[in-house]
């Protein structure tokens, strides 16, 4: 695969994972704060937030592969544009 091809897919898959990280780290505040307010009002949004970011369910279990494929991905994508790139460099 080129060099560029693979930046390409490094980048948008950059774009989804800032996504589903700012939803992980989005819930997770609700959590905590949910833990220390622990005021009726917000039980609703702890009990959600929570549903989404820890609890063992369809919706939470497929987020978190996805969460974790992503990561895995931009890893290896990452360290593919690195060896492509010192590949390039020792040609002679």
């Amino acid at each position: 695969m080129l060099e560029a091809n693979v930046r390409k897919i490094h980048r948008t898959m950059g774009v989804y994972l800032v996504g589903f990280l700012a939803l992980q780290v989005i819930t997770g505040l609700f959590v905590a704060w949910g833990t220390l307010m622990d005021t009726p009002g917000a039980r609703f949004w702890f009990a959600a937030a929570a549903w989404i970011h820890h609890e063992w369910n369809p919706v939470g279990s497929v987020f978190r592969i996805v969460l974790g494929v992503l990561t895995i991905g931009q890893g290896l994508g990452g360290l593919a544009i690195y060896l492509l790139m010192r590949a390039r460099q020792n040609k002679p």
